[in-house]
């Protein structure tokens, strides 16, 4: 008897690749969150760092991120809702308008990339966690505290040729078409920049299943015009599920819209005001 209770307290094993889809899915499902982050960027032997932290409004979609430029000096604010990206910062004082804005929809992937960031505009939270419908070979590594939490730690691949493949899978068959063409444009822009086969990653889930700690790590080539060989390393801590967040967006007359000025240059475009 004593045998059948020790058998029944404990839990059945969970499937490292379903511990870290469930993750994801709680990402979205727990409605609003907080995000830290840290980025490095090697590229022709120098190592660009930035930080930053960001309230994410699942139900609303909408995103507001502060990231600190290191090196290049300053603040950057980044408000993304209904697909577009607003941004300020000192390095666009010569525009007409406090904040400045591009659509990526209407963008070349590449140049989205490069100017927004991976996944500019994608503020569908469905669309985000649908990413890692090509995860694989995933493995549990060990017990990590994480800011005071316990968490197990997962080690894995996303092969993107499968993403769009196992998208249903993650968020379910009733996903809505926009986050599907949000996910697609994700990964077109990882492709235009000849990302387009595997992405190792790590991630740090708690007791809840929640995931605490994301880093992934990429090489590519053409991210920074005139490098040969480029790497980037991204580590995100989560925090504050369903905690409220205020995230206003800017005022129409508070924008203006460079989104063709930034297609037409290619990326290159934060020297078109500042």
């Amino acid at each position: 008897l004593s045998i059948l209770s020790a058998c029944a307290e404990d839990p059945a094993p969970v499937n490292p690749r379903d511990a870290v889809l469930n993750a994801m899915t709680a990402v979205y499902e727990a409605g609003t969150l907080h995000q830290e982050l840290e980025m490095s960027v090697n590229a022709e032997g120098q190592t660009f760092s930035f930080s930053g932290e960001a309230d994410v409004d699942n139900e609303h979609q909408r995103i507001d991120m502060t990231m600190d430029l290191g090196m290049f000096g300053g603040e950057m604010q980044i408000v993304m809702d209904d697909g577009i990206v607003y941004m300020r910062s000192p390095m666009f004082q010569d525009a007409p308008t406090e904040w400045i804005s591009m659509d990526p929809s209407k963008m070349d992937p590449a140049a989205a990339a490069q100017f927004g960031g991976f996944g500019a505009g994608t503020t569908d939270p469905s669309a985000y966690a649908g990413l890692f419908a090509g995860v694989f070979d995933v493995r549990a590594s060990g017990e990590q505290e994480i800011e005071g939490v316990s968490t197990t730690h997962y080690v894995g691949t996303i092969d993107l040729k499968k993403v769009l493949e196992g998208f249903a899978d993650v968020v379910g068959e009733e996903v809505d078409a926009a986050a599907k063409e949000q996910l697609e444009a994700t990964v077109e822009q990882f492709e235009s920049l000849g990302i387009d086969e595997k992405i190792p990653f790590e991630i740090w889930i708690d007791d809840e299943g929640l995931p605490r700690r994301q880093r992934i790590t990429m090489d590519f080539g053409d991210l920074i015009p005139g490098t040969d060989e480029a790497s980037m390393a991204m580590t995100v801590d989560y925090s504050d599920f369903g905690q409220p967040v205020d995230i206003e967006v800017p005022k129409r007359s508070e924008v203006t819209d460079l989104t063709d000025q930034i297609a037409d240059v290619g990326g290159a475009g934060s020297g078109a005001y500042g």
